[in-house]
């Protein structure tokens, strides 16, 4: 279904019930071919291998003013004091909101992904982001002279052969960067940390050889995967797995289940493993011309993460009462907390 755009359409993707959330401008997350093609192409230039390449200093900065802030010893939530504040800030900046702006964004975009995948229009946030989102692209283009690498300046200034877009509509892109490309990276890096902990011959294994790190991640993608699932909406009568799909229906994919998949991944599909054979063949950054965007950056971001806390702390051990809840709301996947000990040692009291 993800490589089928002939009989099923993108639009109203990630909406739940038998309406779509009705958006004033076509979006790359609910667009098909042609307009699809043309954004897709348009954001891509922000993305693209050279451009990441120039933001990865940005990134490792961030991370290390991240591992920085943690104590050197004692007991911490590795969610809450360490990955939150990541893939946000990433985004501010490759978007190119001013830093002293970060904390607030932050606020009002948490404040809107609790009530995802619910409508949030009549939010507080959403009023404060989205006003807050245009200023930002009228002093952008008030000042043309003063261009930047940046989606910004992307969305803000055409070039030739692209549409000009105006500023609701370009403040309809940034809202969805700001809040689609956050809490999943979140749900990445947690997730990964907190299996890593769970079973920690895994976490001293990836710590001694580096070499295992990228696939520890594509396993973490798999095993829990951070967007639980996509909408498609059938464009005709169609017949999938026996199952008679009419024309107009919306189809659900759960791409957690289609990642535990028993046929696919074997008895043990329910069981993290960095040694797992083809664990990038997952689906959790869905496939065809809908991949996710911003997947090398979210990678980019869970190793430079990952790797920061291992230099730090590899003796770090996760707290004997953790367990794995399921943080609130239906479309992310991410553990609530992962509460560890900085430095292996518990001090107890009495």
């Amino acid at each position: 279904m993800f490589d089928d755009t002939t009989n099923y359409s993108n639009r109203g993707n990630a909406s739940v019930g038998t309406e779509d959330v009705q958006l004033p401008f076509t979006v790359l997350t609910a667009a098909d071919p042609p307009e699809h093609t043309a954004l897709r192409t348009r954001l891509l230039k922000s993305l693209a291998p050279a451009q990441l390449r120039k933001l990865t200093p940005k990134v490792e900065d961030i991370v290390n003013t991240a591992v920085g802030a943690l104590p050197n010893s004692g007991r911490v939530d590795l969610y809450a004091d360490y990955v939150r504040f990541i893939p946000a800030a990433v985004v501010y900046a490759l978007i190119g909101i001013p830093k002293p702006r970060w904390h607030e964004v932050q606020e009002w975009s948490d404040g809107i992904v609790r009530v995802i995948p619910e409508p949030v229009h009549n939010l507080p946030e959403f009023a404060s982001l989205n006003g807050f989102l245009a200023q930002l692209v009228q002093e952008r283009r008030a000042h043309p002279e003063h261009r930047h690498e940046d989606v910004l300046d992307n969305l803000c200034f055409a070039e030739s052969g692209e549409v000009e877009m105006s500023t609701p509509e370009v403040v309809c892109h940034l809202f969805l960067l700001v809040v689609a490309a956050t809490d999943t990276t979140r749900g990445l890096i947690t997730n990964c940390l907190f299996r890593l902990l769970e079973n920690r011959s895994q976490w001293e294994a990836v710590v001694a050889d580096r070499s295992l790190l990228p696939n520890a991640i594509e396993e973490s993608l798999r095993m829990d995967s951070p967007a639980q699932f996509m909408v498609r909406t059938a464009l005709a009568d169609v017949t999938l797995g026996g199952c008679s799909i009419p024309a107009g229906k919306k189809v659900y994919l759960n791409i957690q289940s289609a990642n535990h998949d028993e046929n696919r991944w074997g008895d043990d599909s329910r069981t993290y493993r960095v040694d797992r054979t083809s664990a990038a063949a997952h689906l959790a950054f869905g496939r065809g011309i809908h991949t996710c965007i911003g997947a090398p950056l979210a990678r980019i971001e869970a190793r430079l993460s990952l790797e920061a806390l291992m230099d730090a702390f590899p003796d770090i051990r996760l707290d004997a009462g953790a367990a794995w809840v399921k943080c609130a709301g239906a479309l992310v996947r991410r553990v609530e907390s992962v509460p560890v000990w900085i430095r292996g040692e518990e001090v107890r009291v009495g």
